[in-house]
């Protein structure tokens, strides 16, 4: 009997916490399929070094974790505190903000943004520290000072993210920093690169061109932080390869009481398009100083789950936190629990709108046979990732075990829900010793048994596209 394996992705952001080889084995043996390397802090000497031990660790363990490159995108920020100390502004006070780089104190605080004067009004609103702290704009003077009052009061220090709601700002999507941080990224192998406070689809088509002809193999993932993109989703998903539904920005930006429901549709929207979706931010905040979260944190996530995200993703809970291998754990078991459950969903999806291509044909009649037959695994034989990649995609609920030679094409996959993928030489193309070969590969690592029934979806040439037959066999017969 093939043993259950969970089925949704964990992502895991590398930081101090988490830099170490052997937290990164512990973190990958404990059920991390994707490590995301945030360009918001530290820098290229610390990724590289995070990268080379990420990389010695899986050939290692002989797994394929993908690589996200997290830009940090059009991100504003406040100036610096005294000796970075933490400042409290009180409701009711008034506080002037300015682009002047000055010491940020309780009565003036420098933000990064040097048109900020000329793009926003009386009236409109200010966040600062994740929205910790709000402020009301009530007049902006000659000298390009903006005077607010505090309509609700909080703590900030150095560095703090500044959020501007319903304000459109004359800032570009990919800044100075990005192409600096993407420059890194194309040398390095990375297998994903996540574009910040995306908009429009136009900021999307702004990467393309910056990206154009020089890694064809890098996938795009699209983070959702304001609700402009939230609004403008359907043509955002025609330019990425998947989105993240990055949910700390977006409920600064968007009221608290409508983030469950952008999040709900966003993960429907790009489940039918057949795209990859993140559920990111504060899933298990608590743990980045406590053992264990709160049962509202395990209930978010587990929500996350049953509304269909291909992963969830942790933040400063691997990255800065006390337990990173307990906090991957504890995503790990609340994953097993939900799919096992009866509420998680276990039908098929009609994905209509990609049909007419006939190796999609056949991963539905993959999925539906192997269903009938008691969820027998499928192996996929693939050039491309492809065909596993839309199995995944109409919810195939059975194992699926997908073999390519291409390196960073197995490394992508590991970021596909419900889809182990291992990478096999395909020697000289002949279909029955390649499934031969990837057969005894899951024998050696006990996902399947000798004899036991399983699904094949291969092409007779091992091409992009060519998946052309659907075999049920036993593992072994020729």
């Amino acid at each position: 009997m093939t043993p259950q394996l969970k089925k949704t992705r964990i992502v895991a952001t590398l930081g101090p916490a988490s830099g170490s080889a052997d937290m990164i084995k512990a973190l990958l043996r404990e059920g991390v399929n994707v490590f995301r390397f945030n360009f918001s802090h530290g820098d290229h000497k610390s990724h590289i070094a995070n990268l080379r031990a990420v990389y010695e660790v899986s050939r290692e363990l002989d797994t394929y974790p993908a690589l996200l490159a997290d830009l940090q995108g059009p991100k504003i920020r406040t100036g610096k505190t005294e000796d970075n100390a933490t400042v409290t502004l009180q409701t009711g006070w008034r506080v002037i903000i300015t682009s002047e780089d000055v010491v940020c104190t309780e009565s003036i605080i420098s933000v990064d943004h040097p048109t900020l004067a000329q793009e926003i009004k009386a009236g409109q609103e200010i966040a600062i520290n994740d929205g910790l702290i709000r402020l009301k704009v009530e007049q902006i003077d000659s000298g390009n000072k903006i005077h607010c009052i505090v309509t609700d009061g909080g703590t900030y220090s150095s560095r703090k993210g500044v959020n501007l709601p319903n304000i459109l700002l004359s800032i570009p999507s990919v800044t100075e920093k990005d192409k600096k941080d993407l420059e890194f990224i194309l040398a390095n192998q990375f297998h994903y690169v996540a574009l910040s406070f995306v908009r429009t689809a136009r900021d999307l088509r702004e990467l393309k061109t910056i990206m154009a002809g020089r890694r064809p193999d890098l996938k795009i993932i699209a983070k959702i932080e304001k609700p402009e993109a939230a609004q403008n989703i359907d043509s955002i998903l025609e330019e990425c390869d998947g989105i993240m539904v990055a949910r700390g920005d977006l409920g600064v930006e968007a009221y608290p009481q409508h983030v469950p429901i952008i999040q709900k549709d966003l993960i429907y929207k790009a489940n039918m398009a057949a795209k990859e979706v993140i559920v990111a931010t504060q899933m298990l905040e608590s743990m980045i100083e406590n053992p264990v979260p709160t049962r509202a944190e395990a209930t978010d996530v587990a929500n996350a789950i049953f509304d269909g995200t291909d992963a969830v993703m942790l933040s400063g809970e691997t990255a800065v936190g006390k337990y990173p291998k307990a906090a991957v754990q504890m995503m790990t078991q609340i994953a097993q629990a939900a799919e096992s459950s009866g509420y998680y969903p276990k039908d098929i999806h009609d994905l209509s709108i990609l049909n007419g291509y006939p190796p999609y044909a056949l991963c539905e009649a993959a999925a539906y046979a192997s269903k009938d037959l008691g969820l027998i695994p499928i192996i996929v034989i693939t050039m491309s990732g492809e065909t596993a990649h839309y199995l995944s995609k109409i919810r195939c609920q059975s194992p699926i075990f997908a073999f390519s030679p291409q390196e960073n094409i197995v490394h992508q996959l590991s970021l596909t829900w419900n889809v182990q993928a291992l990478q096999l030489d395909f020697g000289k193309g002949d279909i029955t010793d390649i499934l031969h070969r990837a057969e005894q590969m899951l024998m050696e690592r006990k996902l399947v048994n000798n004899e036991e029934l399983v699904a094949v979806l291969a092409g007779n040439t091992p091409v992009k596209g060519a998946t052309s037959f659907l075999r049920i066999k036993l593992v072994g017969e020729v």
